[in-house]
């Protein structure tokens, strides 16, 4: 196994002093599987002030755990001492961590087979869970009994349907089971260490989500609901939750604001679902209903405040392709003062939700076109904020007697004329303007 200078100098040292040092996790899963390793992590029966003593430059990460970061070549490389752990009380810290000798015995506190699997120049590889075994089938196992994993470390849950994403396996039938059963402990983990999951599972592969619902239950039940609602409509040929699923799989580039909005930019049509006497189904109002909902999963999930704005906005206008104007470009850019990359996102969500509609839904794609045509011609040649008006605020009160308040009205004064009359977005025709207008 080909390891780079800096994690072979490292275990070198180690060595040379008499203890024994491996790459463990991820490293080792990567380099197996023919991937590109991001990092290593070392494991060592050498204890964190063993390891200190080993290296010049050193950073006590974590003593209770065990774990000092080395640096080495100007590389922060994490080195944990062999441990096991017990006394899971709140389902995601151990209250009791014990430093031990064997390896074996700390990649059996691991979560997965494909994770507990170690390797070492001197010894070759450590791997007595059969985790290349599970690599060779392409499933996810937990380390031995997976309800006792599970019950340890909550998130390990979510962790299972996130590598099941990235790699493309399977999530072995006994440690799924065991995910079902354990799912109501997902309430003890933080939603700031779920949403970096989440966000890779839309990523890698939306339709992940599909397998997990129970594990969103808490924060969004009404996935659940979109999974048996279905779309009797020449517009769709899945039911909703496949329909958003597939919406997310064609971002043309993975942004995660766009990808949580186009999550629920449907998850009101369950709610406000209605079928005529032909059997067609009809969803009129939905996107108010998805706002609504929109807005609660983003104060629950303690979301940043600028996805708190957006969110909405984007779940809001989804559905709304219309023959462009200067009044549609006006409300959008001038009124609601967005910018140029929320456009962007806009159009980013309406076309991945027309791509996962049926053929025929498809056809609104030459709408959304002409859209997006319309917007970048004239956004281009008329002022859309006070930043592209030839005058300032401090031009306005030379020319005209205002003051506060009156300067700022002033200029969304100056800046609707000059939307509408991009030529007169000069000084001196901006000038006129003023001391025509304002007194």
């Amino acid at each position: 196994m080909k390891l780079p200078d800096s994690i072979q100098k490292i275990m070198r040292r180690f060595h040379a002093a008499g203890y024994l040092c491996y790459v463990v996790g991820g490293g080792v899963r990567d380099t197996l599987l023919g991937r590109k390793a991001h990092d290593y992590d070392l494991c060592t029966d050498a204890l964190p002030r063993q390891t200190m003593a080993l290296f010049e430059k050193t950073i006590l990460t974590g003593v209770r755990h065990g774990t000092v970061t080395v640096v080495v070549d100007h590389e922060h490389v994490e080195v944990t001492t062999f441990r096991t752990e017990s006394g899971y009380v709140d389902h995601r810290h151990p209250t009791s961590v014990c430093f031990v000798k064997d390896v074996r015995e700390d990649l059996a506190r691991r979560d997965f087979t494909i994770n507990a699997i170690a390797y070492a120049p001197e010894t070759g590889i450590v791997d007595p869970f059969d985790g290349r075994g599970d690599l060779a089938r392409r499933r996810i196992r937990a380390v031995g009994d997976p309800d006792r994993r599970f019950q340890e470390d909550a998130l390990r849950m979510v962790r299972a349907h996130r590598f099941a994403a990235s790699l493309g396996f399977a999530i072995e039938p006994s440690t799924l089971a065991a995910i079902e059963r354990n799912a109501a402990l997902i309430r003890f983990v933080a939603v700031e260490r779920l949403l970096p999951e989440w966000m890779r599972i839309l990523r890698d592969d939306p339709f992940q989500v599909r397998k997990m619902l129970s594990l969103w239950r808490p924060w969004l039940p009404e996935l659940e609901a979109a999974a048996h609602c279905e779309q009797n409509t020449p517009y769709h040929s899945m039911d909703v939750l496949d329909h958003t699923l597939c919406a997310i799989g064609h971002l043309r580039s993975f942004d995660p604001m766009c990808a949580f909005a186009l999550l629920l930019h449907d998850l009101g049509k369950p709610f406000v679902r209605t079928t005529d006497p032909d059997g067609r189904d009809h969803f009129k109002g939905h996107p108010k209903v998805s706002v609504e909902i929109a807005k609660r999963v983003c104060r629950d999930l303690k979301l940043p405040n600028a996805w708190k704005k957006t969110i909405p906005e984007l779940v809001r206008y989804h559905d709304e392709i219309v023959k462009p104007s200067l009044k549609w470009l006006y409300r959008f850019r001038v009124e609601q003062g967005w910018d140029e990359e929320m456009m962007r996102r806009l159009f980013a969500v309406q076309y991945a939700d027309i791509m996962a509609h049926s053929n025929v839904g498809r056809q609104r794609l030459a709408a959304l076109g002409e859209m997006i045509r319309f917007y970048e011609e004239e956004s281009k040649r008329r002022p859309l904020c006070l930043a592209d008006l030839a005058l300032s605020g401090q031009d306005v009160m030379a020319l005209a007697p205002v003051q506060g308040k009156a300067v700022g009205q002033a200029l969304k004064s100056m800046l609707d004329f000059a939307f509408y009359h991009p030529e007169q977005n000069t000084r001196e025709g901006l000038t006129r303007f003023i001391k025509e207008r304002i007194h």
